[in-house]
């Protein structure tokens, strides 16, 4: 009684799932998305961070007790550090810090004194720092993107050949077993010399090449992962004939691919070279720290003011390669800039000539269609005249061109899919997922 009331109380979920949802489980279960999704996680955390510069570190550093143990007494000591500290503010670090010490022995607390000191590079290229994991956080939306996007359209080509291959399945198995009555006939009029026995080898051939094709379709299905209900499939095809109702015309879709996150990802790289090669000349000078501090004691205060660098005065060529590298990864980063743009505008126009391949496509299917049910028709009205066979092969003529047609619709869409994909829409998204 009890699993019959917990199966009424799933079939509402069952019944319920969708072709998104479906999408959805396989998301959760995909190595390159979750993946991509950790890797974007955290590229948001650093940019986030590179924000947040006017929140401090507050922290307590090498807080310490010492204790020490002698035959007649017990000592001990605190020391209690504390800082706060802005780093990285337009190159520039800030702390204000002091740290308090105990000890037993003399039975007092005393502090170092406040102090309040800031320190730069001379030549900080914080902003370079910036762009980097701006640049960072655009390649890796791109990633997640494409592999939801992958999930997405793998799903669907899972649905559709589930049915597809089902189908096909079917009508060759059904034509199999027509052209093995049709051999079994042959050769009892070939006994009573009604045909050549060349017509016989002729129909056995015809047969082992069903065999071969019904093979093929077998190994195809394999391929899919598992069988879905009608309702998915139907679901599926409005999704996709919504999603691509409305397409952007050739040349809006060219200057639409500037706006991926992989070409933005190029553009930043692109922009970073240019600032490095900009400020190649300080290859070849000192990167002195310059610092300052004011340290507040009960007896007055103290100023500080420092200055170091290193520079090696004799090296063994490190500088004059770095200086020339410099321009090479400039070229570099625009060759390939102005590359992804120009292979994105060939993927563009390939793709809208798939389009429209794959609309002739289905017009000839619709074509195929109608003689196969014009051959039908003219059949059944000479049923007198027509062989149960005949009439079989023709039905399954028609029931074939239905499908192919039905799966030059579903290519046609998935060629606009392929576009949208192209674009770097989000597919779940636009679909009205999560």
């Amino acid at each position: 009684m009890l699993r019959r009331v917990l199966l009424l109380l799933l079939l509402p979920v069952f019944a319920l799932a969708s072709f998104l949802d479906e999408v959805q489980n396989n998301l959760r279960t995909d190595a390159s998305y979750l993946s991509a999704k950790l890797s974007y996680e955290e590229a948001v955390f650093q940019v986030q961070k590179d924000k947040s510069v006017l929140i401090p570190y507050v922290s307590l550093d090498k807080f310490n007790f010492n204790t020490s143990i002698s035959e007649s007494t017990v000592t001990y000591v605190v020391n209690v550090p504390f800082s706060i500290t802005f780093s990285n503010v337009a190159g520039f670090n800030f702390s204000i810090s002091n740290s308090w010490k105990y000890s037993s022995s003399d039975d007092r607390w005393s502090d170092s004194g406040w102090t309040i000191s800031v320190s730069r590079s001379l030549f900080s290229n914080f902003d370079l720092d910036q762009l980097q994991n701006q640049r960072n956080l655009f390649d890796v939306s791109w990633k997640l993107l494409s592999a939801k996007n992958s999930v997405f359209v793998n799903v669907a080509n899972d649905v559709f050949n589930s049915f597809y291959y089902t189908r096909k399945l079917q009508i060759t198995s059904r034509r199999l077993q027509l052209l093995n009555d049709q051999v079994e006939e042959l050769r009892k009029v070939y006994e009573v010399g009604g045909v050549a026995f060349e017509d016989i080898v002729n129909t056995q051939k015809q047969l082992q090449n069903l065999v071969l094709q019904l093979e093929k379709i077998s190994q195809a299905k394999f391929s899919v992962s598992k069988d879905y209900p009608q309702t998915m499939l139907d679901e599926m095809m409005n999704r996709l004939c919504e999603l691509t109702s409305k397409l952007p015309t050739e040349q809006e879709a060219i200057e639409a691919i500037k706006a991926r996150y992989d070409v933005q990802a190029s553009y930043i790289a692109l922009e970073i070279a240019r600032r490095q090669n900009e400020r190649a000349y300080q290859t070849w000078l000192p990167n002195p720290i310059l610092s300052a501090g004011m340290t507040f004691k009960e007896d007055g205060y103290s100023v500080s003011l420092g200055f170091s660098f290193s520079y090696n005065l004799i090296d063994r060529g490190e500088r004059s390669y770095s200086y020339k590298s410099v321009q090479d990864k400039l070229n570099l980063q625009r060759a390939s800039y102005e590359d992804k743009l120009r292979s994105l505008e060939k993927a563009v126009k390939d793709t809208y000539a798939s389009i429209r391949i794959a609309e002739v496509s289905k017009q000839l299917a619709e074509l195929d269609l109608e003689l196969k049910k014009m051959n039908l028709d003219r059949l059944s009205k000479k049923k007198e005249f027509v062989s149960a066979h005949d009439l079989e092969t023709a039905t399954l003529d028609v029931e074939e061109a239905e499908l192919e047609l039905f799966k030059s619709e579903f290519d046609l869409l998935m060629n606009k899919v392929n576009l949208l994909m192209i674009l770097g829409i989000d597919l779940i998204e636009f679909s009205g997922g999560a």
